[in-house]
């Protein structure tokens, strides 16, 4: 990934983190890295444990933010959703799958935040 799309995702994980909490997210992890993947937010909501992908673009010419949370991309995130779950001993809670889709303007303002909670199963 080229350092400029690396320096925009994270500065869309920034903003998700923060919107999240406002919307009263406990982050208990950022960017949790194991051997099947990498996870942008883990965090509690309301007594869920959800696992957030965070996806930020400039433009919608090839789709929108959360449009980028295909099938093969899911399954990637529901392996390391099931690695951190085993690692950390976690079993029989509550889980969901939250994407946080960030678009800034072409001049790198933001224009617009959404939480798509459930936005897939296992």
């Amino acid at each position: 990934m080229s350092g400029k799309r690396q320096l925009l995702g994270k500065q869309g994980e920034g903003i998700a983190v923060k919107f999240l909490r406002r919307k009263g997210y406990k982050i208990i992890e950022k960017n949790y890295r194991c051997a099947l993947g990498e996870m942008d937010i883990i965090a509690e909501d309301s007594g869920v444990l959800s696992f957030i992908e965070v996806k930020t673009r400039i433009s919608t010419e090839f789709g929108s933010p959360q449009a980028a949370v295909g099938v093969s991309k899911q399954k990637k995130i529901i392996k390391t959703a099931q690695n951190y779950l085993t690692h950390k001993g976690l079993h029989g809670i509550d889980c969901r799958f939250d994407v946080v889709a960030v678009r800034f303007s072409a001049k790198q303002h933001l224009e617009n935040i959404e939480l798509i909670k459930n936005a897939f199963q296992v």
